[in-house]
């Protein structure tokens, strides 16, 4: 059987050998329908010859990889194809011809023509390898790409990353906390900044807030939609993941700030009798909502004028870290995070959770036997 389960997943690994070529085809799907026709359109084209060759150019084949992936949302699977767009214009041979030194030097030239961010520049990186990686367990290549993966790594100088330090977070508050007044941009920002900072929520997941996801009696955010932008189009869909969807506790601080600013929006927009988009951060208008755009353009400002070497996302590491650093359990902790398994959530902070001197007295029962003896 060439077809295993393993967490739900269906993995198709299959193996021929024809006049002494080895063909391989390695896919998770998930779905078993998906697996088996898969494998039926593998095994047909070997025996009608249509054989898959490790000549196939790395655009087509990476572009039938980008094709065939599965189990993701299509905002990230968009996110993937544009990514890969940047590839297609420089590595134009066939997916075994590349060496490392070639290959790092189109990705150097792919940064220079086009300034893309670091950031940018590793999620290319990531994509590439994934499409060599699999090429090389398609076609058994050996040398040069066949070690490409394990290897070759591509470093570019990176920004800042982690949390804010207990005084940058007062900082950050206290700077946001006093700008506020009767202007609704500013009353936004503290608004938007707490709730990054208290609940660890995603750029998008804040965006699309909207008040009937936040039961202020019982003190519980819904996560159910997230705003993305692609194409320069904003959609509001479901969160990066399936886990994303999640419902979390909000501490009496945030509560209370969210009640004043509820009735500070109300207020606000007193004279304006369209006002009923319900969402926590409207536009100007009342209307519509604040774009997602904006507001990695407005904390960046912020975090200048406080001189915080961070970004928008350290909030969500900050807030985590604080959360680690107090002992709450690391798997509430991937839920809250919206985190598909706690193990992602444990690569990201295991130098939090390493560093923590815990007495295990505190946590083993007193059973009976440790009365006795």
């Amino acid at each position: 059987m060439s077809i295993k389960k393993r967490a739900g997943r269906f993995d198709v690994s299959i193996t021929r050998t024809i006049n002494g070529e080895r063909f391989r085809f390695d896919k998770t799907f998930s779905s078993f329908k998906e697996a088996k026709a898969s494998e039926r359109e593998f095994l047909y084209n070997l025996d009608i010859g249509n054989k898959p060759t490790k000549d196939i150019s790395f655009v087509k084949y990476g572009q039938s990889y980008i094709d065939s992936l599965d189990g993701i949302s299509p905002r990230t699977k968009e996110s993937y194809q544009q990514k890969f767009n940047y590839l297609k214009d420089y590595f134009k041979g066939s997916v075994a011809s590349y060496t490392n030194s070639q290959i790092k030097k189109h990705l150097s030239k792919i940064k220079a023509d086009h300034d893309l961010s670091n950031r940018s520049m590793n999620h290319i990186f990531k994509i590439m390898k994934r499409i060599f990686r699999q090429a090389s367990l398609d076609f058994a290549i050996n040398d040069p790409s066949g070690t490409f993966y394990v290897t070759t790594s591509y470093r570019v100088k990176k920004t800042k990353k982690g949390a804010l330090t207990n005084e940058e977070q007062t900082m950050f508050i206290k700077y946001l906390s006093d700008r506020q007044d009767k202007k609704l941009l500013s009353k936004q920002e503290y608004i938007f900044g707490l709730l990054a900072l208290s609940t660890g929520l995603r750029r998008g997941e804040l965006a699309g807030l909207s008040w009937e996801d936040i039961d202020l009696d019982e003190k519980i955010l819904h996560v159910n939609k997230a705003v993305s932008y692609s194409n320069r189009t904003e959609i509001v869909g479901n969160p990066k993941t399936e886990a994303g969807i999640r419902s979390l506790q909000m501490d009496d601080f945030l509560v209370s700030e969210l009640r004043k600013y509820k009735q500070f929006l109300r207020t606000y927009f007193m004279t304006i009798k369209q006002f009923n988009s319900g969402w926590v951060f409207p536009s100007l208008d009342g209307e519509a909502r604040t774009p997602i755009t904006s507001w990695c353009q407005r904390m960046s400002k912020v975090f200048k004028a406080l001189d915080i070497k961070h970004s928008l996302h350290s909030l969500r590491h900050t807030h985590a870290s604080n959360l680690l650093m107090s002992n709450y359990p690391v798997l509430q902790l991937s839920h809250r995070l919206g985190h598909a398994d706690p193990s992602i959530t444990l690569s990201i902070y295991s130098h939090l959770v390493q560093g923590q001197e815990l007495d295990v007295n505190n946590f083993l029962p007193n059973i009976g036997l440790k009365q006795v003896n």
